[in-house]
């Protein structure tokens, strides 16, 4: 957890209001939590959306966009953060544990899919008439991705009046550093119209520890027989589209991968798609 939504947490932790908090209210609450940190200025809090909890009953879980400038030794750093606080007439809450699963309720939310995020330059297999939509954000390096998004592909390739899926790319780099090269050509050949060797990717193994471009770059030309430049995967507009889906990816709270949607609402187990494939399957 960072520094900004400790510090959110600690201060909402101990928040027991004597009113029913407006969004007014909640936002200069956020704000007096956040400025306690002398390091911190804060430029702007933003109530993203709201969503009425089923379960605990009568509770609204609000997200939180708040913008910073944090001072930390000489240096003057903007941060963008995004969170979830749980409010319900007087009080506020910063999370909840469901004993079940000893899992944070925040796990199951996120904000609203906006329509925008379904465009044709994200539509990877399927057609956008598909009866379900499935959003996918993914790293080719991640080894859960590896086992889940070929079978999400797969599934829309063969049903496309089913399914459409919506691809964007989330490197996770200080993990897997490889992904960056990997994700930008990815962007090429899918605009290239070689859909079917993104779904290769995964079916390969890549050295998820090489930080050079032009290495990993000579890896993916050998195993897939693509002859993709450094020039190529460094245009501008490649790595706009790639800045542009790590932004979504903030949007909606998606902080690992791979991360699905099934019609709009996150689904954690990456399998709620399947009670759509034929009973054959």
């Amino acid at each position: 957890m960072s520094l900004m939504l400790r510090l959110l947490s600690v201060s909402v932790a101990a928040a027991v209001f004597s009113f029913a908090a407006t969004d007014t209210q909640i936002k200069k609450f956020v704000k007096r939590g956040l400025s306690k940190n002398p390091a911190i200025k804060v430029e702007s809090v933003e109530i993203v959306d709201k969503q009425l909890l089923e379960n605990p009953k009568g509770w609204e879980a609000y997200f939180i966009k708040f913008e910073l400038k944090l001072k930390r030794g000489g240096k003057t750093l903007d941060i963008s953060e995004n969170d979830i606080i749980f409010v319900k007439d007087n009080f506020i809450s910063p999370d909840f544990i469901d004993v079940r699963t000893n899992r944070s309720i925040k796990h199951y939310l996120s904000p609203k899919v906006k329509d925008y995020f379904y465009d044709d330059e994200h539509l990877l297999f399927g057609s956008k008439n598909a009866k379900h939509k499935i959003l996918v954000f993914s790293d080719p390096n991640c080894p859960f991705c590896k086992d889940i998004v070929p079978d999400i592909l797969e599934a829309a390739k063969k049903h496309p009046d089913i399914f459409a899926v919506y691809y964007y790319h989330l490197p996770l780099v200080q993990l897997h550093p490889g992904s960056l090269a990997l994700c930008k050509a990815m962007i090429v050949l899918q605009k290239e119209g070689k859909k079917e060797l993104l779904k290769k990717i995964y079916e390969i193994d890549f050295n998820y520890e090489e930080k050079d471009e032009k290495k990993v770059l000579q890896e993916l030309n050998k195993k897939l027989g693509t002859n993709l430049t450094i020039e190529d995967i460094n245009q501008k507009w490649v790595k706009e589209h790639l800045k542009q889906d790590m932004q979504r990816a903030e949007e909606l709270l998606v902080k690992g991968t791979p991360t699905v949607f099934l019609d709009g609402k996150k689904d954690p187990s990456k399998e709620e798609y399947q009670k759509y494939l034929p009973n054959k399957e």
